[in-house]
């Protein structure tokens, strides 16, 4: 399976994958996931998106600190009252749509 296509399925179903809705579960898996890739091909994966999506977001949030994706989703989220699953996929796609 394609990361992208995981991710399609992780976004329409994460309780298969982390046993509910919640991003710092979904954060996990997808750390767990991405190192294993990294270990297993020697070197960090093409679709290892957690950096720059990361910087993305900072850019398009206007956020100086170094804060990490999880947290500025996290209060994205908080700010415009919606499910932290719901905007990660959201600002996932926009990101992949602008690369």
């Amino acid at each position: 399976m394609e990361f992208n296509e995981l991710m399609l399925h992780i976004e329409k179903r994460p309780q298969v994958y982390v046993g509910e809705k919640n991003l710092p579960l979904i954060s996990a898996f997808l750390d767990g996931y991405l190192c294993n890739d990294a270990i297993r091909l020697g070197e960090r994966a093409k679709y290892d998106f957690r950096y720059d999506f990361g910087e993305w977001l900072k850019n398009k949030f206007n956020y100086k600190l170094e804060f990490g994706w999880l947290t500025i989703i996290n209060e994205i989220s908080y700010k415009e009252n919606l499910d932290a699953v719901d905007v990660f996929f959201r600002e996932y796609h926009l990101f992949n749509k602008e690369k």
